[in-house]
């Protein structure tokens, strides 16, 4: 944590999960998970755990694992790795290409 410096909680996330991912051998892990290793590693608590998760998770630094688990993405190893340097850490994001589900339209019950 030292070393990559998170500033937000998003960034704390990716960076424990990467820990995690790395030097624990833990693939898919629980929010608690992420919330335990973040106070033994010292850490200022997070407000809510499952928020900066959710969040982490619509920036596309973490995706969804087996049984409602999570796991860090491509694009988070990538992006924690960067860290500190915030330029390329950026430049990370913007290569990436987060694909989102369309919307279908609804029909408003009329037929013709």
């Amino acid at each position: 944590m030292f070393q990559k410096q998170p500033r937000t909680d998003i960034e704390r996330i990716a960076c424990l999960a990467y820990y995690l991912t790395h030097y624990r051998d833990t693939r898919q892990f629980k929010t608690i998970d992420l919330s335990k290793l973040n106070t033994e590693a010292a850490q200022i608590k997070f407000s809510n755990t499952a928020f900066a998760v959710v969040n982490a998770t619509n920036a596309g630094l973490l995706v969804a694992g087996e049984k409602g688990s999570k796991q860090l993405s491509a694009v988070g190893e990538l992006y924690v790795e960067a860290l500190p340097d915030r330029d390329k850490a950026k430049e990370v994001m913007a290569n990436a290409r987060i694909r989102r589900r369309r919307k279908s339209a609804k029909s408003n019950g009329k037929s013709k």
